[in-house]
């Protein structure tokens, strides 16, 4: 298909990297070098969520640095360390901990919103990093779920800190999300929408082999795998700091734009929405316009690959190329996913036609 038949709505798109630490928890980085590092892989924004703290806030990194935005939020935990939940918007940390219904609750009390974080890690080896899962999946009012994080995938293929390719070589071994989860969320998104964000988990590691500390996925480095981008309808104003944060929250709520895996290329620039047969348009996210059926979904990639639509978690058309439409005859769940190869390069967030449920 050509490229030159779709024309886009106008949107702004940002590219940033989420769930970020520092030393003001367990990271082994410092935000003068995490800021440094994010504007010199060209990021537009970042998300710093320290364990249970908002020191970086508290020491002033929050706002623009140049063209770079800094978002703080803080990594919450039960009381077994597990169940962990990003959490964002929020200006205390909430001292909940029992179980995971209770501070989400807690947290929406305080305005914040929250993403469940590494919902399906699981650790075969390396006993002394465990995993860290989500289990209780009877709660409600969570905003969405982590669905790819950088850190719990490598650390799962990683059997050995002596497997070199895989030790220095850590972003060539991000395959996709986890099947697992993206059938959860598919199943979510039936009945209320859950957005789905792509975790970087930086911790910038350092491990001693015999008389030696090696650091493990350098900063710059972990900031060239997993991104989210959102699109926006205004730019972000850099002389407004709390509208910037409130534009930079509102899209990671609800949705507005997709993943990328990085080291499959820079994706920035894509675009993915749909057109209603009378001219209404819609990007990714709940908020869908009251057009009038068939409607088009239509993506336009940076660089060729493999286009699949989904419907209802099911793929139901592919192509190979620069650009593709699919058109929308009833109501479902819609996204998009993106392959090179057998590497995923893209998750859309998904657009839900019709009235809920879905199907």
């Amino acid at each position: 298909m050509n490229a030159q038949q779709f024309k886009f709505p106008k949107i702004y798109e940002l590219c940033g990297a989420l769930h970020l630490h520092t030393t003001f928890s367990d990271g082994s980085v410092d935000f003068p070098a995490l800021i440094a590092s994010a504007k010199e892989v060209g990021l537009d924004f970042i998300v710093v969520t320290d364990h249970l703290s908002l020191k970086g806030r508290e020491k002033g990194y929050e706002g623009f640095s140049d063209d770079l935005f800094v978002f703080i939020g803080y990594e919450h935990n039960d009381i077994n360390n597990l169940n962990h939940y990003l959490v964002l918007g929020t200006d205390i940390v909430v001292r909940v901990h029992d179980k995971p219904q209770k501070y989400i609750d807690a947290i929406k009390k305080k305005n914040g919103i929250g993403f469940i974080a590494h919902p399906v890690e699981k650790r075969h080896y390396f006993k002394d990093y465990p995993a860290y899962p989500w289990n209780d999946w009877n709660v409600q009012g969570f905003d969405g779920i982590e669905l790819w994080n950088q850190m719990s995938d490598w650390l799962e293929k990683l059997k050995s800190w002596l497997n070199f390719f895989s030790l220095f070589y850590p972003r060539r071994f991000l395959v996709s999300a986890e099947k697992d989860i993206l059938r959860r969320w598919d199943e979510y998104n039936r009945d209320v929408f859950k957005s789905g964000i792509g975790g970087v988990d930086a911790h910038t590691m350092k491990i001693k082999l015999w008389l030696f500390q090696l650091t493990i996925f350098p900063i710059k480095v972990e900031l060239k795998g997993i991104r989210t981008h959102v699109y926006l309808s205004e730019p972000m104003p850099k002389s407004d700091g709390g509208k910037a944060r409130e534009l930079l929250l509102d899209a990671l709520k609800n949705g507005r734009g997709f993943i990328t895996n990085f080291r499959r290329g820079n994706a920035k620039g894509t675009r993915i929405f749909i057109e209603y047969s009378n001219g209404l348009t819609s990007f990714p996210g709940p908020q869908a316009p009251e057009g009038i059926l068939p409607a088009f979904l239509r993506v336009q990639l940076v660089d060729k690959a493999e286009i699949r639509f989904i419907k209802n978690g099911k793929i139901v058309h592919t192509a190979m190329g620069l650009c593709e439409e699919f058109k929308i005859v009833d109501k479902g769940l819609y996204r998009i996913e993106v392959f090179k190869g057998n590497n995923a390069w893209i998750y859309s967030n998904p657009f839900p036609v019709g009235t809920y449920p879905l199907w």
